[in-house]
């Protein structure tokens, strides 16, 4: 049996005890979906297995078997981890790795070989997006309501298609009634970064993927999951479980410890965080005029919050309210550093200038968001009334 611990493995006791499954991030800082500060035992886990897992795992000597042990190890932990949070008992074997949204999503869709199209929504990521129309196959888009909520009433050929949908979404938070699909028979790849560590996805789902950051875990790493039950196989070897480039075990490493410490923290992380964005909504509602919020309200991500203001402009926002010390995202994650307004805004039907989407990190503080809802009333009056608003 593979020991599943890898903060025992790897990092002394004495060193982890009193630790919690989060970092503290920079005072201000809340755009958690563009990542997070490694957590102390996740960033002691790293940097140990950098010192031990430097070698190539698929080598025969001691340096690469003791680089596959941590490899495999850490591997156990994330199917533990998915089992843990999904309720679908999984294998070592059916847990793969890559190093992007894309290369995952690719490699996942070619998995599913008796379907001929796929049906994804408007509202993917775009990374995602690109990966279905690499596949060749026929695809279909479908709409989403005002709420970003899928039509369950759907007209593809169950048997022929594939559905690619996101447990919740990354930008306005709401999220999908999974169960309702799968109760169609549609196979499904889900997308559930931003979900895993915050929410319990649930077992409604063939093959799960999802970023490694969402949890706190380092950038790079996309973990895949194949639910036993799924009518799948892997289309090209990967050995280990590594897709396409050779191995990171530190960082795979990492992962799985930032998912493992974290997971018996996430029921108090969500209830705090639900709070403090229903709070904060309730405060901008009240302080701000002409602000208007996009996604469900309730069923959703707990630490996501968007919304768009009237007569700012996003870019200038953000960039004021980082001057004042608060760090938020603008329009979609995808397009950040492009004039294309949000995708996800459009297929809404949303209002898309002026927008912040404000994705709060594990363990924020009340303080935190007092001092945000200060700042962001007083940068709004002061930008429209240098529009002449």
């Amino acid at each position: 049996m593979i020991q599943r611990s890898i903060p025992n493995l790897i990092v002394p006791a004495s060193n982890v005890a009193s630790m919690t499954g989060f970092a503290p991030a920079p005072a201000g800082f809340m755009d958690a979906v563009g990542g997070l500060p490694l957590a102390p035992q996740t960033a002691l886990a790293f940097s140990r297995a950098q010192e031990l897992a430097w070698s190539d795992p698929a080598r025969l000597h001691h340096l690469g078997k003791q680089s596959a042990l941590l490899s495999d190890t850490a591997r156990a932990s994330l199917a533990a981890s998915i089992t843990s949070s999904t309720g679908v008992s999984l294998t070592v074997e059916q847990v793969f790795f890559a190093s992007s949204a894309r290369l995952a999503a690719n490699w996942a869709i070619a998995g599913f070989r008796a379907v001929s199209s796929i049906s994804h929504t408007a509202i993917e990521t775009l990374s995602v997006i690109d990966a279905c129309a690499d596949s060749g196959l026929d695809i279909q888009v479908l709409s989403v309501d005002h709420m970003g909520r899928i039509d369950l009433t759907l007209t593809s050929d169950v048997d022929r298609s594939l559905l690619v949908v996101q447990a919740a979404n990354v930008e306005i938070g709401t999220r999908q009634d999974l169960r309702g699909l799968a109760d169609q028979g549609y196979s499904t790849l889900v997308d559930a970064s931003q979900c895993l560590g915050r929410i319990e996805v649930g077992p409604h789902w063939s093959v799960l993927m999802a970023d490694a950051r969402g949890w706190g875990g380092p950038a790079g790493l996309v973990v895949i999951a194949v639910n036993p039950s799924a009518t799948w196989a892997a289309p090209l070897p990967a050995p280990g479980g590594w897709l396409g480039s050779s191995a990171n075990v530190p960082a795979l490493v990492a992962a799985a410890t930032a998912l493992e410490v974290l997971l018996p923290e996430v029921v108090t992380q969500a209830e705090d965080a639900f709070a403090l964005t229903e709070y904060l909504r309730a405060r901008l509602e009240a302080d701000v005029p002409d602000v208007v919020f996009s996604g469900d309200p309730e069923n959703r991500l707990p630490h996501i919050l968007n919304c768009s203001v009237l007569y700012v402009s996003g870019e200038a926002l953000i960039s004021d309210l980082d001057r004042r010390g608060f760090a938020v995202a603008s329009g979609s994650a995808c397009v950040a550093d492009s004039d294309r307004a949000s995708h996800v805004l459009v297929a809404i039907g949303a209002f898309t200038g002026g927008n912040v989407r404000i994705s709060l990190p594990f363990g924020c503080a009340q303080a935190t968001v007092d001092g945000f809802i200060e700042v962001f009333t007083e940068s709004v009056a002061l930008l429209r009334i240098e529009a002449g608003r």
